[in-house]
């Protein structure tokens, strides 16, 4: 692809020199066979370039809107596509349009050489990012000095592509003795071009041509197209390998430029979920982006821009690596800058972090939306799921003081069978024996343990010993349960619109579940009023259901249910509760977390309804932490 050499002319003081560099650079150019065309970005351009004779100026903002994909072939129609003048009627809607820079770039495809004017302002920097070549007219003295210095510094920290810039020193009868004490003013690559009164006087004329080669003005001018001629040989920019090396200034400002670029490509493919098609695709919009910008990096670097930006534009930004990462169990986002993981059960921060707020706002958006969930300052807590079935929690302010929280308990990849539980010391054989014969004589089990001792993960290793002959019907806050049946019926409750309506509660759930035919109810949690619905449940021919609890012991759990029960509103005894309680669980599973951060079923309970419509809690298994082996009642089983 052609790429023409652009070249800005930066105004940082009010100078009328400019206007005369932009018409010799023209017509040298132009003389040597040379296609160019100035975009003048100053106010009022349009009356300058009318002074010097030229007709049916074009403007840049009648480009913009009526091309929203660039369409090169146009161009060319619109333009004369020899030497032309495009001047500009709102110069801030132009530089803040997202189709600027494609148009320019587009026309370098035309034209051999761009020459841009532009006023030192806040929206520079859409202009240096695509420019070969900066030169700044200044004058020989403080204030103009001064004036350059300052916004030299401005262009350095921000420059994405290696600019050259050269101060352009107009030498006049009027200029300033520097002495030697202030010689350090004076840049060192600075470019001298004579311009007295006499010459000044002389090339302003309407009829001026520069084609007198002893004009003193002329010489200087092709002075310095003959330097920048030598800084600019090639027509893509190459870099040194350390140029754009990962988290350097020139690559996050590269990275931050594709990304909002290709943003913009990607709405077409919207409804495109294959990432691995989206990854594709994406590297082929960043090579053509690259191309536009007139930027080449080392392969491995662009190799490394594409992974982050898929991550960034399809995917869930600097997480997709700790998802990936099979070790992690869970990841904590608390804020922007504190992000930790658990491997192995115990916590470790990362050293990686967000930029901004915008940034982890995208990703929550792009968590939530695909579910149909909404989190914001009215409704700042939500449950939610990857498409993986990792589970996910989100607190944002005013909840949160600390920014949003965001808290991944990731899906295992491999599914995880009985025999995983023996290897990683959970369990026995005769332990696992114990709940398959229980599960096949169709026990309803309640699994009880703290936050993340496994749980989840247990009630899917124990429902996988349910036939597959039964009609299974799961129900869960954000579905993570994955059975093996064929047979299975996954329910997901449903949280309050926007208006504050629609819901749908697990108690709902459990209640229409029994007007399904089902063989075996499976809730992933019990929390609050559908625990009496799913007692009834079991309670009334349901047999061999489960749920689980959060717990720290066998006999916290059975008080749980009780108050849970009485949530449902109904005036009912707690002795009334108690004895349903007894009456619908057979077997009680107590889960922990040790401090080693090894999960240990800790006890295998029966639970036995007793006279007075009490209970008695039988263990049959229980973990001895001492010895650290597992106990069958008063026999060792180390």
């Amino acid at each position: 692809m052609k790429n023409s050499k652009i070249v800005s002319f930066l105004q940082i003081e009010n100078s009328q020199n400019i206007t005369n560099l932009l018409r010799g650079f023209s017509f040298i150019y132009s003389k040597n066979k040379s296609k160019s065309i100035v975009i003048d970005l100053r106010p009022n351009s349009n009356i300058i370039w009318s002074y010097y004779g030229k007709k049916n100026i074009k403007y840049l903002d009648d480009i913009l809107n009526i091309i929203l994909d660039i369409n090169i072939p146009m161009l060319k129609t619109y333009f004369n596509c020899d030497n032309d003048i495009v001047c500009a009627k709102n110069i801030n809607k132009i530089l803040d349009n997202d189709n600027f820079n494609f148009t320019i770039k587009a026309l370098s495809q035309i034209y051999d050489n761009i020459f841009i004017s532009a006023i030192n302002n806040n929206n520079l920097q859409k202009v240096l990012h695509i420019t070969d070549i900066v030169l700044c007219p200044i004058t020989k003295e403080p204030v103009s000095l001064f004036n350059y210095k300052n916004i030299f510094s401005d262009i350095v920290i921000n420059n994405i592509k290696d600019t050259e810039i050269f101060p352009v020193v107009f030498k006049t009868e009027f200029d300033f003795n520097i002495d030697e004490q202030e010689t350090n003013l004076v840049p060192q690559n600075s470019i001298f071009i004579n311009y007295s009164s006499k010459i000044e006087q002389e090339i302003q004329t309407k009829n001026f041509i520069f084609n007198d080669d002893k004009n003193e003005f002329v010489i200087g001018l092709n002075n310095i197209i003959n330097l920048i001629s030598k800084n600019n040989e090639s027509d893509v920019d190459t870099v040194n390998v350390n140029d754009y090396s990962k988290n350097s200034n020139k690559y996050i400002l590269l990275k931050e430029k594709l990304h909002k670029d290709l943003v913009a490509k990607m709405k077409e493919y919207a409804k495109e979920e294959d990432k691995n098609i989206l990854s594709d695709i994406i590297k082929v919009k960043i090579q053509e982006l690259l191309d536009l910008y007139g930027i080449k990096i080392p392969a491995d670097i662009q190799e490394v821009l594409s992974k982050e930006l898929t991550d960034d534009v399809v995917g869930l930004g600097i997480l997709e690596d700790l998802l990936a990462d099979e070790n992690i169990t869970e990841i904590m986002v608390n804020g922007l800058n504190n992000i930790y993981v658990e491997k192995k059960g115990k916590l470790e921060k990362t050293d990686i972090k967000f930029n901004d707020i915008d940034k982890l706002k995208i990703v929550i958006n792009r968590i939530v939306a695909p579910i149909g969930r909404h989190v914001d300052e009215t409704s700042p807590i939500v449950d939610a799921r990857l498409k993986d079935g990792s589970r996910v929690n989100i607190v944002i302010s005013p909840i949160s003081l600390y920014g949003p929280i965001l808290t991944i308990r990731k899906f295992a990849k491999h599914k995880l069978s009985g025999q995983n539980l023996i290897d990683f010391g959970s369990l026995n054989q005769e332990m696992l024996d114990f709940l398959k014969v229980a599960v096949s004589n169709k026990k309803n089990i309640l699994i009880s343990g703290g936050t993340g001792s496994g749980k989840t993960t247990l009630l899917n290793i124990v429902s996988s010993f349910i036939g597959e002959r039964e009609r299974i019907i799961t129900i869960e806050d954000s579905a993570e349960l994955q059975l093996q049946q064929d047979h299975v019926i996954r329910l997901e409750s449903r949280p309050k619109s926007l208006e504050g309506t629609s819901e749908i509660t697990i108690r709902q759930l459990v209640i229409n579940s029994l007007r399904m035919r089902p063989d075996r109810i499976i809730v992933g949690e019990c929390r609050a009023a559908e625990t009496l619905d799913m007692l009834q449940a079991m309670n009334t021919g349901h047999s061999g259901s489960m749920t689980t609890v959060h717990s720290n012991s066998c006999q916290d759990a059975i008080s749980r249910l009780v108050v849970m029960s009485l949530m449902a509103g109904f005036d009912l005894p707690e002795k009334s509760i108690v004895s349903m309680i007894a009456s619908a669980i057979d077997i009680i599973v107590q889960i922990k977390r040790c401090t080693d951060g090894s999960r240990k079923i800790s006890e295998i309970s029966l639970l036995e309804k007793a006279d007075n419509n009490n209970y008695n809690i039988v263990p049959v298994f229980f973990y001895n932490e001492q010895n650290n082996c597992f106990v069958k009642r008063e026999n060792k089983l180390c």
